[in-house]
């Protein structure tokens, strides 16, 4: 079949159109713009709740006005009201990121580590990072949850209740493995846990020991818990 088949309808239809053309680029414009849109809104919420985290850990929760982060921003309380719709929403949101950070630190462990011991170290080192370094978000978590309303605190606890289940279950897997001789696989769960939390407390920047070598110091305690003698 040769070109001289074609009618000159056919061509058209076959062919983009030149105001076709212009529409779908009008489009293509109109979605990047929409798509930069929705990053500069995701980098100014990032910056209004960095500024909460920092003030709620300096002056807690009740002692923060929406008008002293607005304040710290160099903004008027209108550019936070256009994010958020008030100051329990900021702090709602500061609980998920808390949450959200130790179940990456777990999740990251049970991804790439070879064996229960291996997930655990993993996990004791990466989760002191956490805490160490995320220690206003942290001090925040642990201060502030009288503040939160019961039915935010029944998701965000249910999220703790995940966490704790994943935990004891490489712990109980450890044990039925032989890796691990405690009895207990949920009090030697909270005792990991408990030793890890407690150090936003104390951590200094100008101590002996940077954060990666408390890691491993830790994450040595805690194999010596789960492989304790039985009394």
């Amino acid at each position: 079949m040769t070109s001289a088949n074609f009618t000159s309808s056919d061509r058209v239809r076959g062919l983009p159109h030149e105001g076709n053309s212009a529409r779908d680029q009008s489009t293509l414009d109109q979605h990047a713009r929409l798509g930069m849109r929705a990053q500069v809104d995701a980098l100014k919420r990032r910056r209004i709740l960095e500024e909460a985290k920092r003030l709620f850990f300096a002056q807690g929760y009740r002692g923060t006005t929406m008008e002293a982060i607005a304040t710290a921003l160099e903004m008027g309380k209108p550019f936070l009201y256009r994010h958020f719709r008030n100051k329990l929403e900021l702090l709602v949101e500061l609980y998920d990121e808390a949450i959200a950070l130790s179940e990456e630190a777990l999740d990251a462990a049970l991804a790439h580590g070879r064996d229960e011991t291996d997930i655990i170290r993993i996990f004791v080192e990466h989760y002191l990072h956490v805490v160490i370094h995320e220690r206003e978000i942290v001090a925040v978590f642990f201060r502030e949850n009288v503040n939160v309303p019961p039915a935010e605190l029944a998701r965000i606890d249910e999220h703790k209740r995940v966490f704790d289940r994943k935990l004891r279950a490489v712990i109980q897997r450890g044990i039925e493995s032989g890796r691990f001789t405690v009895s207990d696989a949920r009090l030697a769960a909270y005792a990991i846990i408990g030793m890890v939390n407690w150090s936003y407390q104390w951590f200094r920047e100008n101590g002996p020991l940077t954060t990666a070598e408390i890691g491993k110091v830790f994450s040595q305690y805690a194999i010596r818990i789960l492989t304790a003698p039985n009394q």
